[in-house]
């Protein structure tokens, strides 16, 4: 019952921190700068990869919806809000998956994921994109999403597993606690 707990705290001190980051980002001035860097995906990574596929997948696709509901940002016409909840999702069961039971490669988990979760994102404009009326050229938009993804990509590969690999040896150290009591 503890790790559970552990767990949903963690998943909300990073659901929040993927609402704050954006707002965070955009205190600069720059809208652009946000859809750049892409400030959300980090704590949905770092979610999936810390807590595993199921809280990453929870955060990944809580996210974007909460924080259009707080601050209407990302937009929920176009639907850029739930397309993002479904890529997220991607990006944290896949890094998750991945990483936790698979590869136990960081870069290669968070590498799949960042594909993967774009073409979860491609779909969904096309499962979703009809009912809220939004049809935009396909293969543009696509391109679009992996061209303008690329800075957050790199950023992310540079930040994330540093981050992670700080808080694996605490995680394990109170893993081994809790099997000693």
């Amino acid at each position: 019952m503890k790790n559970q707990t552990r767990k949903l705290v963690w998943a909300s001190f990073l659901l929040v921190l993927g609402i704050i980051l954006p707002r965070l980002v955009n205190l600069t001035g720059s809208m652009t700068l946000g859809n750049l860097i892409s400030p959300m995906h980090i704590p949905v990574f770092l979610t999936g990869l810390i807590l595993g596929p199921f809280y990453g997948t929870l955060v990944g696709f809580i996210t974007p919806l909460f924080s259009t509901l707080l601050f209407a940002m990302p937009p929920m016409m176009p639907p850029i809000a739930v397309l993002m909840a479904f890529e997220l999702a991607a990006f944290g069961l896949i890094s998750g998956y991945l990483y936790s039971n698979k590869f136990k490669n960081i870069y290669f988990s968070l590498i799949a994921a960042m594909i993967l979760g774009r073409l979860v994102y491609g779909l969904a404009l096309i499962a979703v994109g009809p009912l809220f009326n939004f049809n935009p050229p396909f293969i543009p938009f696509m391109q679009g999403a992996f061209l303008t993804g690329i800075p957050g990509m790199v950023i992310q590969l540079v930040i994330i597993p540093p981050i992670v690999e700080k808080i694996k040896p605490i995680k394990e150290f109170t893993e081994f606690n809790r099997k000693v009591k």
